[in-house]
């Protein structure tokens, strides 16, 4: 179905604007949008971008634990304004519409859905929303087709709030690139919905798994699961910050035992030592070369 702005009052309507449309109220949360299969080229779009040819992002659901964003997208007609026939909203519009079968003709700015899946062949597409002063990067997940010709498109933010950098799959070796990414995701997933305690075992094994990439023709001789061992090669290799950051974590980590918190007389972990575990990991992926650049 299509969009209908009446840029006098910004009403929104949807609907077959042929017929009759109907008034969205409340309006839905409306943005300027640019997809592309890069996230510097999606905000390059975005910023030279003008009125006429920026796509629209209709806002559906925001979960704001999860940071997932759920929306349809929407391009415009080729001649603008548009002459629509829509449903009243109010007396005056009333009194016009009994005397033209029920609807009311007014010009509207108009827009068709915009279908990610016929119009871009890449898997792997990011979003950047708003306008060259304010805007936010997203990855686009999944958009699934719609009953009336629409596509349902579901999307996470790129940078993660600044809290993890996005990952560059092709610069992590290959034997250990999965492991790495889905351990990566797992403390992506559970930021803003697990405790400190899990926030931290899964940076400890994300960063082991960073480290075992790095040195992977090391393995045999080393712990695979341990980051004590493989914080001290990094100290060999002369990455002493990244072996700071990995002992941290292993630190953290222990503190998670209550064996280890009654011999040490230590309190346990906080939110605040989540987000420091965070800060490692997010360090350990930067300084060995597994992100995008920024």
């Amino acid at each position: 179905m299509s969009l209908g702005i009446d840029k006098n009052n910004y009403t929104v309507y949807e609907g077959y604007l042929n017929w009759g449309a109907r008034a969205l109220l409340p309006p839905p949360n409306l943005f300027d949008l640019q997809v592309a299969e890069t996230p510097e080229e999606a905000l390059h779009l975005l910023k030279k971008s003008s009125e006429y040819n920026r796509l629209l992002f209709r806002e559906d659901g925001f979960d704001p634990v999860s940071m997932v964003r759920r929306g349809r997208i929407y391009e415009l007609d080729k001649s603008q304004p548009k002459e629509c026939r829509v449903c009243p909203v109010n007396e005056a519009e009333l009194s016009m519409a009994r005397e033209n079968h029920g609807v009311v003709k007014k010009p509207l700015t108009s827009y068709q859905p915009y279908l990610l899946s016929t119009r871009n062949t890449s898997q792997h597409l990011f979003a950047a929303i708003g306008r060259d002063t304010a805007y936010s990067i997203w990855r686009i997940v999944s958009n699934d087709h719609m009953y009336f010709n629409e596509e349902l498109v579901t999307m996470r933010p790129l940078y993660f709030l600044g809290a993890l950098p996005d990952l560059s799959p092709s610069s992590i070796p290959e034997q250990w690139r999965t492991k790495v990414l889905e351990s990566v995701q797992k403390v992506v997933d559970s930021m803003y919905k697990a405790n400190a305690d899990s926030i931290v075992e899964l940076c400890r094994h994300a960063a082991s798994a960073s480290l075992c990439a790095r040195f992977h023709e090391d393995i045999p001789r080393l712990d695979k699961t341990d980051l004590g061992p493989l914080a001290n090669k990094a100290e060999e290799e002369g990455l002493r910050v990244i072996a700071n950051c990995a002992m941290t974590l292993a630190n953290l980590h222990s503190r998670i035992k209550p064996n280890i918190q009654m011999h040490y007389d230590c309190r346990p972990v906080c939110d605040r030592d989540a987000e420091l575990a965070v800060q490692c990991l997010s360090f350990i992926l930067r300084d060995l070369g597994y992100t995008r650049p920024h």
